[in-house]
């Protein structure tokens, strides 16, 4: 019980984190650069780590180069999907041209399933002990506003509409709680857990650097900007301290 109560308050937390942002749409641009930073942090200082530290748990025969590996594929493809959707939909409908929506839809995705991974953690932490389970609550209530924010932030680089957004932003708030749900009923093999964080971690990178920051950019054109995604950069940095 009190795992699924810790997981409905994970819920609660990374829903407010996307409604801020939501709210600061005024100010689109810094809003975006800030996502973009705590996007790219994430994934270099919390998703592979949390990945890497998932492999090494296990009695396995993938190293830390297949995780990386995974983070590399996940990164191309994405670029490889987005590339190919820019020529078809530019030759097949260029007034409709909008080749980035599917991809801002699979990286909000992934930020889900990385929640949901959380809210796995958080079930299995408080099975573990009660003290192992609120050292994992912290580490995780901490990064769930950079979770909302993610979110909401890749969705709306990648023009998505506000009732799309906030539909992937229920979802995201959603899914830890799920995870604590099925925790004790479906065995994720952890290796594999392991690649799909690394996965999504280079698809994170991708949309970080290629689609939140150029989008960023063409929002506005304001001499803040680099210091919003430096400022998103810090978050995660904070965050990762505060945890250790």
């Amino acid at each position: 019980m009190t795992a699924l109560l810790v997981s409905g308050a994970t819920c609660l937390v990374t829903l407010g984190g996307g409604l801020l942002v939501l709210r600061l749409q005024a100010y689109r641009g810094l809003v975006l650069a800030f996502c973009a930073g705590v996007l790219v942090a994430g994934a270099l200082m919390d998703v592979i780590p949390d990945a890497l530290q998932l492999l090494e748990s296990t009695q396995t025969s993938w190293h830390h180069h297949h995780l990386l590996f995974a983070c590399s594929l996940g990164f191309l493809v994405f670029y490889l999907f987005e590339h190919g959707a820019h020529h078809s939909e530019e030759r097949d409908h260029p007034a409709r041209y909008n080749h980035s929506c599917q991809v801002g839809t699979w990286g909000a995705a992934g930020i889900s399933m990385h929640s949901f991974f959380d809210g796995v953690a958080i079930g299995s932490a408080f099975q573990a002990g009660g003290e192992i389970g609120w050292v994992v609550t912290a580490a995780v209530l901490l990064h769930k506003i950079a979770d909302g924010a993610s979110t909401v932030g890749v969705m709306l680089g990648t023009q998505h509409s506000t009732r799309a957004t906030t539909a992937m932003l229920v979802v995201a708030s959603l899914a830890p709680l799920v995870g604590t749900l099925l925790q004790s009923a479906v065995t994720i093999p952890t290796p594999m857990l392991a690649l799909a964080l690394g996965w999504f971690a280079g698809v994170f990178l991708y949309l970080g650097a290629s689609s939140l920051l150029p989008t960023a950019h063409e929002s506005g054109h304001s001499r803040w900007l680099p210091l919003a995604t430096l400022a998103g950069v810090a978050f995660v940095y904070l965050v990762q301290r505060l945890v250790e």
